[in-house]
């Protein structure tokens, strides 16, 4: 995915508007638009406010996949996955997870 399909991806998914996302980087809702297009590019400043502001990693929001041989282990799979949650599924993702663990100390 490119970043601007990214972008719309991680912003509809946490239910978060355009302008809602520009006011909130100071910037606008057209900017925020051109971006999602592929019309224009945020500089590297914006890029970082925006992944700060979803709380997913630069790499996640640009799609910047690093290919090397542990990129297939399934811990950097998992890891994958649930950078691209939003806090709901994260949290059901970890009472999963720390239910399983227990099971298995008992």
């Amino acid at each position: 995915m490119s970043f601007g399909e990214n972008l719309e991806h991680i912003r509809k998914d946490r239910r978060v508007s355009q302008a809602k996302l520009g006011q909130a980087l100071g910037l606008t809702q057209q900017m925020i638009s051109g971006y999602e297009k592929g019309t224009s590019s945020p500089n590297i400043e914006v890029i970082s406010k925006m992944a700060d502001f979803f709380n997913v990693s630069t790499d996640t929001l640009i799609g910047h996949v690093i290919k090397t041989p542990q990129e297939e282990s399934l811990e950097a799979q998992m890891l994958r996955y649930f950078e691209k949650l939003n806090n709901e599924d994260k949290e059901k993702c970890l009472i999963i997870i720390r239910t399983i663990i227990e099971d298995r100390a008992t």
